[in-house]
């Protein structure tokens, strides 16, 4: 057996304290290394992002004053130092279809939807650079998922408005019963909103949907009953659905107010001929909310315009097609009692006003057709006789 001398111990110790000591100032060193490693990473780390968010602002402030192409390079550039960062790609495709590169930035925020279908902002963009690439379908289901996707705030007016560029987009493309759902829709979600009634009531218009472009004019005159345009609008419709009482009652109240406010301007031509038109209609049309004997006056007034527009209608037909004329039948009936019973069997025979009226009406609208568009009180007639009240019960 051999015993350690305490020499050979004094040697082990100092070795064992040499390598602990080594040991130390290596793990000393590395902690050194990897705190300047981590500060240097990070100060890069952080100027990377600095620089990414300088660009980024860059390019915010160019597409807000209308130089999307600057904001194109600054926000290449940003993104070459935070790649992937979602805010500046967006910023980046918005800024690419500002300038007008649509293929690009339809197929950049394609990739952005793949992402995020449900993004509302992201949609309304498609939807409008599909319109831009008149693909039309691709359009419409975009319009859709804008209206349907997510938005960061105020959602509910967002996809009002945007149910009404829906409908603008659809009437532009002459699918007019879409662009009635979409505005019908919209307005249902605010129905007392008379701002909104009065955008509404004109794209209806547009829509070839004029019933409900007169109802929401009214609902507009029901809060508001001075409203210009909403009286000029209403008015006009009555007049084209034939309601010449009441057209000329809102179109009367229209140019009374125009006069009051704008004096000076002149009110629009063609409402000052519906005006003066309803008026003359009136003064000559027989309404069974007459008198009897004014009525009956006016019967007999428009038997003898109608009389008078047949006869020169009829000569002049005869003389180009002899007796073949298409005006034989209405002559026949020119020649029954409707042509000439006299003011006292009419007074008491509300059957036979009406027959009467139904020859005055045939005559003037028989006529338009073979002898052309009349004048004066035949063609305030021939409007009567398309009104649905010509021949009211």
């Amino acid at each position: 057996m051999t015993w350690e001398t305490e020499n050979d111990r004094s040697v082990k110790q100092r070795l064992i304290l040499r390598d602990a000591l080594t040991f130390l100032s290596l793990a000393m060193i590395t902690a050194v290394l990897f705190a300047i490693t981590s500060f240097l990473f990070h100060s890069f780390a952080t100027h990377r992002a600095e620089l990414a968010q300088r660009w980024a602002a860059r390019g915010q402030a160019a597409i807000a004053s209308g130089h999307p192409d600057q904001a194109i390079v600054a926000l290449r550039a940003a993104l070459s130092y935070a790649p992937g960062e979602r805010s500046y790609e967006l910023l980046l495709a918005q800024a690419l279809d500002d300038a007008g590169h649509t293929e690009e930035a339809y197929n950049y925020f394609l990739g952005l939807w793949e992402t995020q279908p449900g993004n509302g902002f992201i949609n309304l963009r498609l939807a409008r650079l599909a319109a831009k690439k008149n693909d039309m379908q691709a359009a419409i289901n975009y319009y859709r998922g804008a209206i349907y996707g997510t938005w960061e705030a105020d959602g509910i007016v967002r996809r009002r408005d945007l149910r009404l560029e829906l409908a603008r987009y659809l009437i532009a493309h002459h699918d007019l019963g879409g662009a009635r759902t979409e505005l019908l829709v919209a307005g249902s979600n605010a129905p007392d909103d008379v701002g909104l009634a009065l955008t509404l009531a004109p794209l209806f218009e547009q829509a070839s949907a004029p019933h409900d472009a007169l109802n929401y004019y009214q609902k507009v005159l029901a809060h508001e009953p001075n409203n210009q345009q909403a009286l000029e609008g209403a008015g006009r419709l009555e007049y084209g659905f034939g309601h010449f009482e009441e057209a000329y009652r809102l179109l009367e109240r229209a140019k009374h107010g125009h006069d009051a406010s704008a004096p000076t301007q002149p009110w629009p031509s063609d409402l000052q001929a519906m005006l003066d038109t309803s008026k003359q209609i009136l003064s000559i049309e027989p309404s069974k909310k007459l008198p009897p004997k004014e009525r009956v006056s006016r019967i007999l007034r428009a038997r003898d315009i109608a009389k008078k527009r047949f006869e020169h209608c009829n000569a002049q037909i005869s003389a180009a097609n002899g007796p073949s004329s298409p005006l034989q039948t209405l002559g026949a009936r020119w020649m029954s009692k409707e042509a000439s019973v006299n003011r006292d069997a009419l007074l008491n025979d509300a059957g036979g006003q009406d027959a009467v009226m139904k020859l005055v009406y045939d005559t003037e609208t028989q006529t338009t057709q073979i002898c052309g568009a009349p004048t004066r009180d035949d063609a305030l007639l021939l409007l009567l006789a398309k009104s649905p009240n010509a021949l009211e019960p």
